[in-house]
């Protein structure tokens, strides 16, 4: 870092000679050597930190470290350049040139990381950004290709973080794709392009990593990248084929090879297209592309992942999220990009803005917002035994001392009461023992749930385009106010849902001030998943007439165009609806399937509002 003429670089230069001056007369040299090091690595430290909090941010250039584009494994250069910038202690900005940069495992830093709704584990992070305070990644517009097992970002108990303009790829994706050639009720034929690996191996097909690549590990591009299940793309429309499903491969597939790439697959009872894409899907969420813990006051501008080996950004125990200006959409020769959701916030507060992004061709949905429920397991005397059911929970850390918490009845979802949090003891990843400062509710049992009272975030999702990907558009389960406007959705199944459950994902949910306006919801619902092109539900399985575990839900002036008589809502136990000066639009997108549909289906609700003038 070159010195930039303030007072303090002045100071920093006059300082050192006259230090070594002083220490000639006191020691011998081999001493006097070892001192003046120790000395003169103290002052740097101490004059660089002076030097920021007084002359601004400081700018650490990539280059300066040893990066370039195209230029081997820059991992252990951004290692120095996050070093140098923590010794900063004030504002920092790690910036570098456009251009291609690749990170493999090298320089990265091991950390056991347990993530909400992906897959818990030791991750070689490359850009480990922890305990930090006012930090800048500026790509200067460069691509950033990241080979074999590796965590790109991750940010933890930090604070005013920001990335911006760069993008973000991956040598190898989780998920593999092929060419339909053939099809019939026995199996496809399948040809694979030259960017995804694979092999027949004792009649069954097995994909692999890319074998050697010179940034990846060994153990990387020799391993086999797993499936579980096949999903077909439409390339004409780059999106998922009409009416597609998920085709379960228990793990393998019988096949035979052909000649050149082509592969003969025996599936008894597949329905393909000839000319679409088959992409074989791990399910697996191992390694998100940015992982943001127990942090505050980030920020996205111009960022663009084509692929993650999990979820794009995954937030948790965080507050104050803004996405703005992003894309999460495929690069060229690919049709998926992220192997789950383009976004995640799970127990988050402040606010969570969205604005102006792309999110297209991910393999689940564009955002998922809502809280966790932990099970009682055990109710002995004051102290609750709770445990983290789903096993992509583990690890969480839902509760906190003193904080106020809920108790949920499972079956009905229903809240059973409040309680504070006198104590809390952490048994390992999945179990807790909590002791609370009043009395557990008289109905409270073995199998309800808990979750924590928070600060719930506030929700801005606005002028985003959502579209092309597998299953839903948007998951809204958050009690902070919360407003959806001027988006574009199309999606094949439902494009905003509300839920939350006590029984299998056991994600918090519960809307109180929704308003959902000026979009246009253009010919969803035109895949397997869903109710309603809106849809409310839950995982209310008794006590319906009673439990309204959603409440105050606004839909105004928007615009849905429809290709057959699909619900434009389907709602079940809400409480407090408003429908005004929604249009419906004809849509030759698609043609029909459902010709009998009912606009709107309303399930034990309560206060129902539906003004259908103009309409239809």
């Amino acid at each position: 870092m070159n010195a930039c003429g303030c007072q303090f670089c002045k100071t920093k230069n006059f300082a050192f000679p006259l230090l070594q001056r002083c220490w000639n007369f006191l020691f011998e040299a081999r001493i006097r050597e070892r001192i003046i090091v120790c000395m003169k690595g103290f002052l740097s430290v101490f004059f660089l930190a002076l030097h920021c909090l007084f002359a601004g941010e400081q700018v650490f250039k990539i280059s300066e470290f040893g990066a370039f584009p195209g230029k081997g494994d820059a991992s252990g250069a951004v290692a120095a350049a996050l070093k140098a910038a923590a010794a900063c202690g004030g504002p920092a900005r790690i910036s570098f040139e456009k251009g291609t940069y690749h990170f493999g495992c090298a320089g990265a830093h091991e950390r056991y990381l347990f993530v909400s709704n992906n897959d818990s584990g030791l991750k070689a992070v490359v850009f480990l950004i922890e305990k930090a305070d006012s930090i800048t990644i500026d790509g200067g517009g460069a691509s950033f290709v990241f080979h074999g097992n590796v965590s790109p970002f991750a940010a933890i108990n930090s604070r005013n973080v920001k990335f911006e303009n760069f993008s973000v790829d991956v040598s190898r994706p989780l998920v593999s794709e092929g060419k339909i050639l053939e099809a019939d009720s026995g199996g496809i034929v399948v040809e694979f392009p030259e960017n995804f690996p694979y092999c027949v191996s004792r009649g069954t097909l097995q994909f692999r990593g890319v074998d050697g690549d010179p940034i990846a590990l060994y153990d990387d591009f020799k391993s086999v990248y797993p499936y579980r299940f096949m999903l077909e793309f439409d390339p004409a429309t780059g999106a998922f084929a009409r009416m597609a499903r998920d085709y379960p491969t228990l793990g393998e597939l019988p096949a035979k090879q052909l000649d050149g790439r082509k592969v003969r697959i025996f599936y008894d009872g597949i329905k393909a297209k000839p000319g679409n894409i088959m992409a074989f899907w791990g399910g697996h969420r191992k390694y998100p592309s940015f992982t943001i813990s127990n942090c505050s006051d980030l920020r996205f501008d111009n960022i663009t992942i084509h692929s993650s080996l999990g979820m794009g950004i995954i937030a948790q125990n965080s507050g104050n999220v803004e996405i703005s200006n992003c894309k999460v959409t495929p690069s060229k020769g690919r049709y998926i990009s992220c192997a789950a959701d383009a976004t995640h916030f799970v127990n988050c507060s402040g606010k969570i803005i969205l604005r102006n992004n792309l999110f297209e061709r991910q393999l689940d949905d564009a955002t998922n917002i809502h809280g966790i429920y932990e099970q009682i397991a055990d109710i002995s005397g004051g102290r609750v035994l709770t445990r983290l059911v789903h096993r992509q929970q583990r690890g969480f850390e839902t509760f906190v001392s003193g904080g106020e918490v809920e108790f949920v009845k499972a079956s009905s979802m229903i809240c059973a009461g409040h309680a504070k949090v006198a104590s809390l003891e952490r048994v390992n990843s999945r179990y807790k023992v909590l002791e609370f400062d009043s009395p557990l509710p008289p109905s409270v049992k073995v199998g309800d749930c808990i979750s924590r009272v928070r600060d719930y975030p506030q929700v801005v999702i606005s002028g985003n385009i959502i579209r092309g990907n597998r299953a839903r558009g948007i998951l809204l389960n958050c009690r902070g106010k919360t407003l959806v406007e001027n988006n574009i959705f199309s999606s094949p199944g439902t494009a905003i849902l509300f839920e939350g459950d006590a029984s299998f994902w056991f994600e918090q949910g519960g809307i109180r001030d929704c308003l959902i306006k000026n979009n246009t919801f253009d010919s969803c619902k035109y895949g397997v998943w869903g109710r309603g092109i809106i849809a409310v539900g839950s995982g209310i399985r008794a006590d319906m007439d009673k439990s309204r575990y959603h409440k105050n839900l606004r839909i105004e002036g928007n615009t849905f165009r429809v290709f057959d008589k699909t619900p434009l809502l389907y709602a079940y136990c809400l409480d407090g609806l408003k429908w005004r000066g929604n249009k419906v639009e004809k849509s030759d997108s698609y043609p029909e399937s459902c010709k009998d549909g009912r606009p709107f289906i309303i399930k034990y609700c309560d206060n129902i509002d539906i003004d259908t003038e103009n309409s239809f």
